[in-house]
């Protein structure tokens, strides 16, 4: 299972120290990707990588649910209207309403999650001070503990962690 770290660092130099560091890591078996970094109010960083606005929100996790309650309104419909054509255009009918109201679910939802930013986050973003930058890694959850170590060696201080929970689903 993959582990997104959020961590809180000083200035842009203690994030390319910490990019270079993490770099360093990214051929080994702790397997770290990022680092992306962003400053207050989600502004870029000049010369270092952006994040993602998944990282920050609830985008993946409310496409997922709306995948599913798509896939129940689409069901509904069909339960409710019906098709009187007889058995298999019935069944045709389920799974393309099943079908379509997955994909519509997904979509609607995946755009409203992306605008709900994950509040320990949101807390934390309003509280930093300017030139104080927000640093999101992602490695395995054996990693974790030697990756906290790094960034806080180099004076980074840990905001939050989320576990993902379907790594792989991203691809739809």
């Amino acid at each position: 299972m993959r582990t997104l770290l959020y961590f809180n660092l000083r200035d842009k130099a203690t994030a390319q120290l910490a990019q270079a560091r993490l770099g360093d890591l990214a051929g080994t078996p702790t397997l770290v990707a990022g680092p992306w970094f962003v400053q207050r109010d989600n502004q870029p960083v000049d010369g270092l990588p952006t994040i993602d606005v998944g990282q920050t929100t609830y985008r993946e996790e409310a496409a997922i649910t709306g995948i599913f309650i798509g896939a129940i309104v689409g069901a509904l419909v069909i339960f409710r209207y019906g098709v009187s054509a007889g058995a298999g255009a019935t069944a045709v009918a389920y799974v393309g309403a099943v079908i379509l109201g997955a994909m519509i679910g997904w979509w609607v939802c995946g755009l409203v999650g992306g605008k709900i930013g994950r509040l320990a986050l949101w807390r934390q973003n309003a509280q930093m001070a300017p030139g104080q930058l927000l640093m999101i890694a992602s490695c395995d959850t054996r990693s974790k503990e030697a990756l906290k170590q790094l960034i806080n060696e180099l004076g980074g201080v840990g905001v939050d962690e989320h576990s993902d929970l379907m790594p792989n689903f991203r691809w739809l």
